[in-house]
C-alpha cells in the first residue's frame, strides 16, 4: 500500500478527523505545523517511503466506502499518452454547506519525484508542480471546512478565487463558473453559512480583480494575511 499522509495546520477538528481516518487506513501519519502549503507537502514526499502517496487534509472526514488501494501504473495511460506514474490525482468531495461534489478538499494522489523536484507552483498545489492532473469521480470524503467563522470564510474565500480567477490550467470554465455561483448562493442556513457566503463572494471578487496578477492571487496560501483580510472586513 501506498503511504498515506494526514496534513494538519491548526485545523479546530484535526485530532477526530485523524482518528477517524486511522479506522480505515491504521499506518496513515501526520505531519502538522508546517507553514505554507507547498513546504508541507514536500515534507510529505521526504517522508515518503513508496513512489506515489496520498495525502489527506485535516478537515477531510473520510468516507467509509473509500479505499486507497489505487496505485498508479507505467503501463496504464491517461490522454493517450501520459502514463499514470506522472500524474496527480484528486478525488471528490462533498461540501456540506452548498452541497458540491467535486476535487475542492479532495483525497489527492501525488508523484513523490515529481514533487520534490519542483521548484515553485502557481497557486493551486495539485495543478501546477509539473504533473498532469487526473480527476477521479468516486467520493472520498467531506470537507468539513465549517468549523468555526474564519476557517469557514478562509475556504470560501480561496476556493472562489481560484474559481472566479481561472487560475487553474485548462479548467473548465463552465464548470468553474457554476460553481462559482453555487458558492455564493447556496447555504445561507447551514452551519456558518453567512461566513462562507461572505468568504465566497469576497473570493470572487478579489479573483476577478487580480486574474492577471498571480502574485497577488498568491496571497491566498498565505494563512496569515488570510487572518488580517478576514478581521478588518469579515468580522
Amino acid at each position: 500500500m501506498l503511504d498515506i499522509f494526514f496534513l494538519s495546520y491548526n485545523e479546530p477538528f484535526a485530532d477526530d478527523n485523524f482518528e477517524i481516518l486511522q479506522m480505515f487506513a491504521p499506518n496513515a501519519k501526520r505531519v502538522q505545523g508546517i507553514k505554507g502549503i507547498f513546504e508541507a507537502h514536500q515534507e510529505c514526499a521526504r517522508q515518503s517511503k513508496t513512489s506515489h502517496f496520498y495525502v489527506i487534509d485535516a478537515d477531510s472526514i473520510i468516507e467509509e466506502e473509500f479505499t486507497f488501494k489505487f496505485t498508479p501504473s507505467p503501463d496504464r495511460f491517461v490522454y493517450e499518452t501520459i502514463p499514470e506514474t506522472e500524474c496527480v490525482f484528486v478525488w471528490r468531495s462533498r461540501n456540506p454547506i452548498n452541497d458540491l461534489l467535486y476535487g475542492y478538499g479532495g483525497a489527492k494522489l501525488f508523484p513523490k519525484k515529481k514533487l520534490l523536484e519542483a521548484e515553485h507552483w502557481n497557486v493551486d498545489m495539485t495543478t501546477t508542480i509539473g504533473a498532469t492532473f487526473v480527476p477521479k469521480f468516486q467520493i472520498s470524503n467531506t470537507t468539513a471546512f465549517n468549523t468555526d467563522p474564519f476557517n469557514t470564510w478562509k475556504s470560501a474565500f480561496r476556493e472562489c478565487t481560484k474559481l472566479a480567477s481561472a487560475i487553474i490550467p485548462n479548467g473548465d470554465n463552465t464548470d468553474n463558473e457554476y460553481r462559482l455561483n453555487v458558492w455564493c448562493e447556496r447555504g445561507a442556513k447551514r452551519n456558518y453559512g453567512e461566513f462562507c457566503l461572505l468568504g465566497a463572494r469576497q473570493g470572487r471578487d478579489f479573483g476577478e480583480r487580480y486574474k492577471d496578477k498571480p502574485r497577488i492571487l498568491g496571497k491566498i496560501n498565505d494563512f496569515d494575511w488570510l487572518r488580517e483580510v478576514f478581521e478588518s472586513h469579515a468580522s
